[in-house]
């Protein structure tokens, strides 16, 4: 078994204390001038917690705790989930967590089959080993979290849609294999490491982010995945499209590529560009602001 270390991760964010044009150039700030005048913002969703929510305390929780609420919360006492705390539990269908949260241990939640949503309105650190391996329920993820841990959520095989925001650092080796239904992969340009087989047997992938970072091997990454109709070009410059075996066999037709706003004629008169359907700004995207941050 590979063996589960994790510390926790602070970071400071170039991109949390201005705002870009194209990512990396400060953007002029905006001045009212009529109705007309806008600023991108981000408004936290919050999750609305069910009147039979479950919430325990530090005190309550053990390894293999027993637990027979659909509705599972945990007050602010809880800083880190136990490993293999709720391993195999089939009464959970929501988890939700209203503080920040150091950790969910390795295999906190694996093989919970029937948890079908999971909330947290404020940051967790860490996603660990297997946390949410087999939740074969689960069907999207959203998190301001740091690093998703080994195999954090293999076999999780109707999850559709993982979003990271851009706190994102880190995702190990095996995080999203096996997820047979995966077709939306939202990561930050913030991520600095991406280990391999982080997608294998992810074969429905259609929509997928290329942070600069891995502007040459995320190709790689989803080879598995045939059928990838957009993707999310995150830089702070034009470069040229990849000449990678894998690159070279990605089907630009069938594909609309989303660049940041202030470079769209330079994606558009580059000729390694040629090929796709079509070349967006990421503010049409749905996902990214024109400066490359999450919405």
């Amino acid at each position: 078994m590979r063996k589960n270390t994790f510390m926790t991760l602070t970071m400071g964010m170039a991109l949390a204390a201005f705002t870009m044009t194209s990512c990396g150039e400060k953007k002029a700030e905006q001045t009212e001038q009529g109705e007309g005048a806008q600023t991108e913002q981000t408004t936290k969703k919050v999750a609305e917690k069910p009147a039979d929510l479950k919430v325990y305390k530090s005190t309550d929780i053990q390894a293999q705790m027993a637990n027979d609420a659909k509705n599972v919360g945990f007050d602010k006492s809880v800083l880190s989930t136990l490993d293999n705390m709720m391993e195999g539990n089939k009464s959970v269908e929501a988890l939700y967590f209203d503080h920040k949260m150091n950790m969910i241990g390795t295999a906190s939640f694996k093989n919970c089959t029937n948890l079908k949503e999971v909330h947290f309105d404020e940051v967790v650190d860490v996603i660990g080993d297997e946390a949410f391996a087999g939740c074969t329920s689960l069907k999207e993820f959203s998190a301001s979290t740091s690093t998703y841990g080994l195999d954090a959520f293999k076999g999780c095989t109707s999850l559709t849609t993982v979003k990271m925001d851009d706190t994102g650092w880190k995702i190990r080796e095996g995080a999203l294999a096996e997820c047979t239904s995966l077709k939306t992969v939202i990561i930050p340009m913030t991520i600095d490491a991406i280990e391999e087989n982080v997608f294998n047997g992810s074969k429905a992938i259609e929509e997928l982010t290329i942070p600069y970072n891995y502007k040459d091997r995320m190709y790689t990454f989803c080879s598995d995945a045939k059928g990838i109709k957009k993707i999310f070009v995150l830089t702070p410059a034009l470069y040229q499209f990849p000449t990678t075996v894998a690159a070279k066999a990605f089907n630009k037709s069938q594909c609309t590529a989303y660049v940041p706003d202030a470079l769209i004629n330079d994606f558009k008169n580059d000729a390694t560009w040629n090929g796709f359907a079509d070349i967006k700004p990421l503010s049409e995207s749905g996902y990214f602001n024109a400066n490359c941050t999450i919405k």
